[in-house]
């Protein structure tokens, strides 16, 4: 999984809505609402069959390219003071997948396969809501692996018949 594209993804989704998003599952502290929290949930959801081998050559030699396809989903949550604000905040990131970021997460070599559904996710803590609303997006995204193989240039044939 390309952790990097998704650190720019959030990166991107901040500026583009005004949205501070930050990594869930951590000791950092949290900041105050509104913000969002995103969980990579399922970092490896296998694909079909067992991938393509492929020749290829290049300067340094032959090579053999491996490439699958597979799946990851990373789950949303917005927190608000209220669950308004929160709602409003949550529909303004799902857009984002839907149409916004579309460009961006292209470049970055994935595809939105499905955004799910907004979701109440407010939880009752000691004497006060913690609202947070949420939602799943799931990715598509290759894997490729390559090595060097060695060829030979040169064989040289003996006659053992005599």
């Amino acid at each position: 999984m390309n952790l990097k594209a998704v650190k720019e993804m959030i990166t991107k989704i901040n500026e583009d809505t005004g949205i501070q998003i930050i990594k869930g599952n951590t000791k950092a502290p949290t900041p105050s609402p509104p913000y969002g929290m995103y969980n990579i949930t399922s970092p490896y959801i296998k694909g079909r069959g067992r991938g393509a081998i492929t020749l290829h050559d290049n300067e340094s030699g032959p090579y053999e390219k491996r490439t699958e396809e597979y799946k990851f989903v990373i789950s949303f949550s917005i927190f608000g003071e209220n669950t308004e604000t929160a709602i409003g905040l949550a529909h303004k990131v799902r857009q984002w997948f839907l149409f916004l970021g579309e460009e961006f997460i292209r470049e970055q070599d994935l595809v939105v396969s499905s955004v799910g559904n907004i979701q109440n996710r407010t939880v009752f803590l000691v004497d006060d809501y913690e609202y947070k609303f949420g939602f799943d997006v799931k990715f598509r995204a290759v894997d490729e692996q390559i090595r060097q193989i060695e060829t030979i240039e040169k064989v040289e044939i003996t006659n053992l018949g005599g």
